[in-house]
């Protein structure tokens, strides 16, 4: 029997797409939920025998996906946004829909059995960035993998340990801004989010077993909702949604040391409905948005401390 609190997850970048590195080194992940996993297609039989029992099925394919859930923090989760993004960090600013093919291979360990899986060739399909009304800010990243290798030893290799910046909570947001002007006395942003979607797809190839040849991406696709309290401001972004004129969104979050993204996102397309409640309610609305013609960005800062 294993204990949940006895699971570790470690990731390295690969050097060659769908291969783990000789040389193992890699990066504890603080994470609060996992779910890497292979399965298996398999088809089952048509034959007919002397007796009107089913006939075993055939493994004919095999999948490797799952998520990584894990609470903000500043630094820690840096090279799967890129891998989300296909792109670079440049000068401290990563901006998606690139085509720089990043992959990673990531162990997943249960410790107290010697239990141990490592996954090769995951790509970042998609992305999610989630800031609740109250609450640590979250992280979701979703992966696509090639292959999967079980063990009851750990890989031999250097082990980064995992980083202790602070979380981020929706109090770590500062001033959002809407068309570059700030909205704050204006209107009440209460929740946010932000989803990326690479939209990939496995390639199968004769010859490979149960091993995924290729994953490819396709078109990109960014999306995300917030809800804003009923004002007339807020009414007035409603009413953009008739016109389908876009706003741009910038949402800063910064922890207790002074590190801080910057979430950029330069053209949206809105839906909303028209806000409802009782006569004891805060009004509010929830707007849908659609990411068009101009690719987000996060700049990071880090805090520069003083000698």
């Amino acid at each position: 029997m294993s204990s949940g609190a006895k699971q570790l997850l470690q990731i390295a970048k690969e050097t060659t797409v769908g291969t783990t590195p000789a040389t193992f080194a890699r990066q504890t992940l603080a994470f609060t939920e996992v779910s890497l996993n292979q399965s298996v297609d398999k088809t089952e039989s048509a034959s007919i025998v002397d007796n009107r029992l089913q006939q075993a099925s055939m493994i004919t394919g095999a999948e490797y996906s799952g998520d990584i859930k894990a609470e903000a923090q500043y630094g820690a989760y840096d090279d799967l946004f890129a891998g989300a993004a296909f792109n670079n960090w440049t000068t401290n600013v990563l901006t998606f829909g690139g085509t720089t093919r990043q992959t990673f291979s990531a162990l997943l360990g249960y410790t107290d059995i010697e239990n141990y899986h490592t996954f090769a060739g995951l790509h970042v399909n998609t992305l999610d960035i989630t800031i609740p009304d109250s609450g640590l800010i979250t992280f979701g990243f979703g992966f696509m993998g090639m292959k999967r290798t079980p063990a009851s030893v750990a890989p031999a290799g250097t082990i980064t340990p995992a980083l202790t910046t602070p979380r981020m909570s929706n109090v770590s947001v500062g001033d959002i801004l809407v068309d570059g002007v700030s909205v704050k006395g204006k209107a009440c942003i209460s929740s946010f989010s932000f989803k990326w979607d690479n939209s990939m797809q496995v390639q199968k190839c004769l010859g490979s077993g149960l091993e995924i040849a290729a994953i490819l991406e396709t078109v990109a696709k960014g999306t995300g909702n917030f809800e804003m309290a009923w004002a007339t401001e807020s009414a007035k972004i409603y009413e953009k949604q008739f016109t389908n004129a876009t706003i741009s969104l910038s949402i800063p979050i910064t922890d207790t040391l002074g590190n801080k993204y910057v979430l950029f996102i330069p053209k949206v397309e809105l839906k909303a409905s028209l806000a409802t409640g009782g006569n004891s309610d805060i009004l509010k609305s929830s707007f849908e948005y659609t990411v068009v013609e101009q690719a987000p960005t996060i700049t990071r800062t880090p805090v520069v401390v003083s000698p």
